[in-house]
């Protein structure tokens, strides 16, 4: 299956006030969220909960990443 787990405590940590490495940040995420949209009709019924977890955990953080660029919020 192409989906790893992550492991969200060995990112690189960078500024999260730069709008750019947001921006670069928010595409990547939508990029993993088509990937993951176009996964999901590729896996077995019983992989597609988890499927589906990593699409909901990556629009939370395109969300999130959208509302900081809107408004500053940290994330």
């Amino acid at each position: 299956m192409a989906v790893e787990n992550e492991l969200p405590d060995m990112a690189v940590p960078a500024s999260r006030r730069d709008p750019a490495l947001l921006e670069a940040e928010l595409f990547g995420l939508e990029e993993t969220l088509n990937i993951l949209r176009d996964e999901f009709s590729s896996v077995a019924p019983s992989e597609r909960v988890h499927v589906v977890r990593h699409m909901r955990d990556t629009r939370v953080r395109i969300a999130r990443i959208r509302m900081q660029l809107l408004h500053g919020f940290p994330s």
